[in-house]
């Protein structure tokens, strides 16, 4: 993310704390497909995705006011959605079973190839957090320092793990 962008976005705020929707409408377009994409990654269900993608939205809009531009929007945001649904698999874990939760990673969406039964069935396999760690390098565009900071490993960590995890994943793909 460039300072371009950190500035834009905290124009953005500034805007939406006035009172400006469309200043809001404008970052929810720049994000909202980034936090579909997370939420997804980390719940491996498409319906949940969407419902949690709203809330998150709806705690952006407000707590908006409380941001205090110390980081990158983008980070609060990131750090926002993977608390969110965090908290929404330990709440379903307490109320659903292991079989269920099973069938819900193995539910096909057919409007994307990566989602496929196999792709979701290796990504559930590993933990939220190497989920998130890959969501953020490959769904979200996200630098390796910026993936430290934001889980609070050093860069060569990051690098570490993401390579690890792709070694793991390559392995377990079919041909």
């Amino acid at each position: 993310m460039s300072i371009a962008d950190i500035d834009e976005d905290n124009t953005l705020i500034d805007r939406i704390v006035q009172g400006d929707l469309k200043a809001f409408e404008t970052l929810y377009d720049r994000y909202a497909s980034k936090v579909l994409k997370h939420c997804y990654f980390i719940c491996l269900n498409t319906a949940d995705a969407h419902e949690l993608m709203q809330e998150i939205w709806l705690k952006v809009f407000l707590r908006l006011y409380g941001f205090n531009k110390q980081a990158a929007f983008s980070t609060w945001l990131y750090r926002l959605t993977t608390n969110h649904c965090l908290n929404h698999l330990k709440r379903r874990a307490r109320t659903a079973s292991v079989l269920e939760r099973v069938e819900e990673a193995t539910d096909v969406c057919t409007s994307d190839p990566t989602h496929s039964a196999e792709v979701n069935t290796i990504l559930a396999r590993l933990s939220v957090e190497d989920r998130t760690l890959l969501a953020m390098k490959y769904m979200g565009d996200y630098t390796y320092e910026e993936i430290a900071e934001t889980h609070g490993l050093s860069i060569s960590a990051v690098k570490m793990r993401v390579s690890r995890l792709m070694t793991k994943l390559r392995k377990e793909v079919k041909p």
